[in-house]
Formats: structure tokens, C-alpha cells, sequence
């Protein structure tokens, strides 16, 4: 079971170093929003 695990593990990782390194960005469409609201509420609070 810890073999299993840990193949699992590594898989998962080359898969997102591979998604890197591909540009790819799992992310990306959240970041862009959440930096307007963070501006935002930053400009209204006093």
C-alpha cells in the first residue's frame, strides 16, 4: 500500500511539473478575479 502511494505521489508530480512546464495553468482564470475584488475591497474599506 505505501509503494502504491507513493507511485501515486510521483505521478501526480511529474504530472504538474509536466503542466508547467507546458504552460499550462490550472489556476489562471481565478487569479485574475481575485485580484480585482482584493482591489476593490481594499479601495472602499476607510
Amino acid at each position: 500500500m505505501i509503494k502504491t502511494n507513493w507511485l501515486a505521489g510521483l505521478l501526480a508530480l511529474a504530472f504538474f511539473t509536466h503542466a508547467q512546464y507546458q504552460g499550462w495553468s490550472l489556476f489562471g482564470h481565478e487569479t485574475g478575479t481575485s485580484t480585482a475584488r482584493l482591489v476593490g475591497a481594499r479601495g472602499q474599506h476607510k
